[in-house]
């Protein structure tokens, strides 16, 4: 390794590299694992740099990397012991750290200028309140909106330097992390060439030792320079805070004073009309040359048909004439859609200054503001969503002329595909500027739009008592006349609806008082019983049901074809749902036609026993002897078997069955019991009562006795056959007859005698 000393370059280069090893932003103090963990919070003060020492390092180091690129080489490389590579890497890291003391060093200045507008800003808010503004009042729209543009640019550097500390902070810990692994790596090498000091590749240490020292600085560097962006972006959020509180004052005066213009708005109007025409006449040289691009392109595409598959230069130009041919087609199409679109923005600008203005004028329709507003928010909807798609679109722009742009430099490419490819380039270019234009205007309208919506709620706040009050009865009578739905090019609001209810309503109570009436003067005036007139009156009432929907609909004048409307709902309920209800609506129906069942009847169901109280159009409620209520649905009057114990007549026949003991005399028996039945006054006398001898049972002769009486209550019946009982029990008393009981008799097995024995307590005890 003694050989490369010889070199008479090598000295000098040693002495160069070995200089700007030692260069250091703090000579005296330097870069110490200390001082970095003291300024390593993000929003602290940074660290305090002497920008005329930076600057001179600056130079020095520029100077030097003029040498070590004239020495990049391999001889160099091998002379200091290393690779091309290893020669380069180092040349590139002081390339970085030169950029670094230029980043800081601007960064630097620019803090202290910062710092100097902040304290002039401070000084002058402190010494004058007074507004910026001198001109005296009234003031015009378009002076309003020059202070709302300078809020608005304020707020907008507000949320890029918000933006931007929140990526200073991430590149902070970035690098501190990059700092800590360069710190690691130059106390290895160190430590390495410690133990090395007469090893054969101290030179190659020594190299590395010095690399990793510059590597160290650089990340040192890295270090303090988002630090110094930081504070400058925090500087700069202060100074937009003070200037937009300063601007924030002439608005407040401005939109206090400001007063109907019809100059200024002829000016505004006269814009737009200027750049409506401008733009009319884009679309017109836009149509006439989109035929001829046209034709190019279809004349690509036959071109590209025509060429063979084995002419492969040929088939290159033809497809890069059709690409060029295609992109240009493809910007006509677009820029001539988005020059259409932008005539409708400039319409609606129009609107937009217009209703700015009538808000000034006292004049202006109160009710109006509201609509003005919902109008503005839905267009803003619209807007944002195109904002959107054009910006996706210039994404995929750019894209492509980031692609198209990469194959121009290929040295291979024929010059005739090369033309072609910056037409196509030209083209992609032309419609990302015009796209450009068009979001543009997509902003600028929804920048007014949104200030329009402003100026309304402000005004609807400031008006009087009178105008929020007529406010909110128009919001009524709007919300009256609100279309539902329409049915034949008639519409259907909810003023037809709530008084199609209305009628529907009164005219029902007005019909159950009415058919109520007209039932109780058939009862008295005819003939008919309860259950008829119950009939007629149910039957009658759901006419004047049918009647007065037809009124109601008629009245308001919503077409009977709103029943198709609900066909197929009412259609899927019948099927699924409403089926048993219909199906009970109409069994009520066939109750009071057929009158298998009418109104004070005495009926049996399920074995509850009841009188009919009244027949529903849905369900029949029963009232059994107990006060108790059964709901039973008409349905189960025509499905199921239900006795009706006074369906014809009130005339039924009754059954008592009495048991008596083996040997009585049944003639006897047959006797008491006719002539119990006979004295009962309740029983009829025709038919005539008797007695059956029915069964010879296992403990008693069985008799039955059947008579026929007459039930309108209930409990008629049972307590005519309890009277019966007691009288038939009367009556075999006094004869003698015994009125069986259950009785078994027991056998014994008398063949054999019966052991029979009296046991003691102590023979018992003893047993046990």
């Amino acid at each position: 390794m003694s050989k490369p000393y010889k070199n008479n370059k090598l000295p000098i280069l040693l002495i160069i590299i070995a200089f700007v090893s030692s260069l250091w932003i703090f000579p005296n103090k330097g870069y110490s694992d200390e001082k970095v963990a003291a300024v390593s919070t993000p929003g602290e003060s940074s660290p305090e740099i002497d920008p005329v020492q930076l600057e001179n390092r600056l130079e020095k180091n520029r100077e030097i990397l003029k040498v070590v690129e004239s020495e990049e080489n391999e001889k160099t490389a091998k002379q200091l012991g290393t690779t091309l590579a290893e020669l380069q890497k180092r040349n590139t890291m002081i390339r970085n750290l030169v950029g670094i003391y230029q980043r800081l060093l601007t960064s630097l200045r620019r803090r202290d200028s910062l710092k100097k507008e902040e304290k002039n800003l401070i000084t002058a808010l402190e010494s004058t309140k007074e507004r910026l503004i001198k001109d005296p009042p009234p003031y015009s729209l378009s002076l309003y909106d020059s202070f709302l543009d300078k809020v608005t640019a304020v707020d907008h550097k507000e949320q890029t330097e918000n933006a931007t500390i929140s990526y200073l902070k991430k590149s902070f810990e970035d690098a501190k992390t990059r700092h800590a692994l360069s710190g690691q790596k130059l106390r290895k090498i160190k430590e390495q060439i410690e133990f090395n000091k007469d090893g054969e590749n101290l030179l190659l240490l020594n190299w590395n030792y010095e690399s990793a020292k510059i590597a160290e600085e650089l990340a040192q560097g890295t270090i303090h320079l988002p630090m110094i962006d930081l504070e400058n972006a925090e500087i700069e959020i202060n100074l937009a805070q003070l200037k937009k509180s300063v601007i924030q004052r002439d608005v407040v005066w401005v939109s206090s004073q400001l007063a109907f213009d019809q100059e200024d708005l002829n000016k505004h109007l006269s814009k737009t009309e200027e750049k409506r025409n401008e733009l009319q006449e884009r679309i017109a040289t836009l149509m006439q040359e989109q035929h001829g691009v046209e034709n190019k392109w279809l004349e690509a595409q036959k071109e590209v048909e025509k060429v063979k598959e084995s002419d492969e230069e040929v088939k290159a130009i033809a497809t890069a004439f059709l690409k060029a041919r295609g992109a240009w087609r493809e910007t006509y199409q677009k820029v001539l859609s988005q020059a259409e679109l932008m005539i409708y923005l400039l319409n609606s600008e129009d609107q937009v200054w217009q209703r700015r203005y009538a808000l000034l004028s006292p004049d202006i329709k109160y009710s109006e503001l509201d609509t003005w507003k919902n109008e503005s928010k839905s267009f803003i909807k619209r807007l944002e969503v195109g904002m959107g798609a054009v910006q996706t679109y210039q994404n995929n722009i750019q894209s492509q002329i980031i692609a198209v742009e990469k194959q121009l430099p290929e040295e291979e490419i024929d010059s005739v595909v090369k033309q072609h490819i910056e037409t196509r380039l030209n083209a992609l270019r032309k419609s990302a500027e015009r796209n450009l234009e068009f979001q543009s205007s997509l902003l600028g309208v929804r920048e007014l739009q949104r200030r329009l919506i402003s100026e309304i709620d402000s005004r609807q706040k400031t008006g009087s008592l009178k105008e929020q009050f007529e406010g909110f009865g128009d919001k009524i009578l709007k919300l009256w006349e609100f279309e539902l739905w329409v049915i034949n090019d008639r519409s259907v609001t909810v003023k037809k609806v709530v008084i199609a209810l209305f009628i529907f309503v009164v005219g029902m109570v007005l019909a159950r008082v009415f058919t109520r009436s007209l039932g109780k003067r058939l009862s008295s005036a005819t003939r008919l019983d309860q259950s008829s007139a119950s009939a007629i009156e149910k039957v009658l009432y759901y006419f004047v049901l049918l009647f007065l929907i037809l009124f109601a609909l008629r009245t308001v004048n919503i077409p009977l074809t709103i029943f198709t409307f609900f066909g197929g709902a009412i259609a899927i309920g019948v099927g699924f749902g409403a089926q048993n209800l219909i199906n009970n609506f109409i069994s009520g129906f066939i109750l009071m036609i057929e009158r298998p069942v009418k109104i004070g009847d005495l009926i049996e169901v399920d074995n509850n026993y009841g009188i009919v109280e009244e027949i529903g159009t849905r369900c029949t409620r029963i009232r059994t002897a107990g006060n108790m209520h059964i709901l039973v649905p008409n349905s189960s009057f025509l499905e199921k078997n239900i006795i009706n114990w006074t369906l014809a007549d009130l005339d039924v026949r009754s059954q008592i069955t009495v048991g008596v003991e083996y040997g009585t005399d049944t003639r006897k028996v047959r006797t008491m019991m006719l002539k119990a039945v006979g004295e009962h006054g309740k029983v009829l006398k025709k038919p005539e009562p008797f007695v059956l001898f029915s069964d010879f049972g296992d403990n008693a002769l069985v008799f039955d006795v059947y008579f026929w009486i007459r039930i309108q209550r209930i409990m008629d019946r049972r307590m005519i056959e309890s009277d019966m009982r007691f009288l038939i029990d009367e009556h075999f008393r006094e004869a003698g007859i015994v009125i069986a009981f259950p009785q078994r008799d027991v056998h014994l097995d008398t063949l054999k005698p019966l052991d029979v024995r009296v046991l003691s307590p102590e023979d018992k005890s003893a047993k046990e």
